[in-house]
């Protein structure tokens, strides 16, 4: 997976990239076209509010799948985003599964039917 990385008020040290990948990794599984698939990731540290953090993921895989998450740490709002990224992806991957065995089931009774006949 290719990914974009922006910071906004904060410096996007060595560290922080590696934890990234290491976290954006562990999404592959879940995408249709793995290395085909894009995500944006903005970082923002917010001094207007108490000095928080705020992650915002953006994955284009196909489709658009969208997560934002604030928090005390870098670490935390990031996480809090892959979370939600990741139960996003979970669902249409159950979603797509679920057609294909349905489609392949309605195959199979046909098939069934048509040998019958004969």
């Amino acid at each position: 997976m290719q990914h974009n990385l922006k910071g906004t008020n904060i410096d996007l040290t060595q560290e922080i990239r590696a934890y990234i990948d290491k976290k954006l990794s562990g999404l592959d599984s879940l995408l249709q076209n793995g290395s085909s698939a894009r995500a944006d990731v903005e970082l923002e540290y917010l001094v207007s509010e108490g000095r928080a953090y705020r992650a915002e993921l953006m994955l284009r895989d196909g489709g658009l799948v969208r997560a934002e998450a604030r928090g005390r740490t870098l670490h935390d709002a990031f996480d809090q985003a892959v979370q939600e990224l990741f139960l996003e992806l979970s669902r249409g991957k159950k979603k797509r599964i679920h057609t294909l065995r349905h489609s392949a089931a309605r195959v199979k009774e046909y098939l069934r039917g048509w040998r019958n006949k004969l």
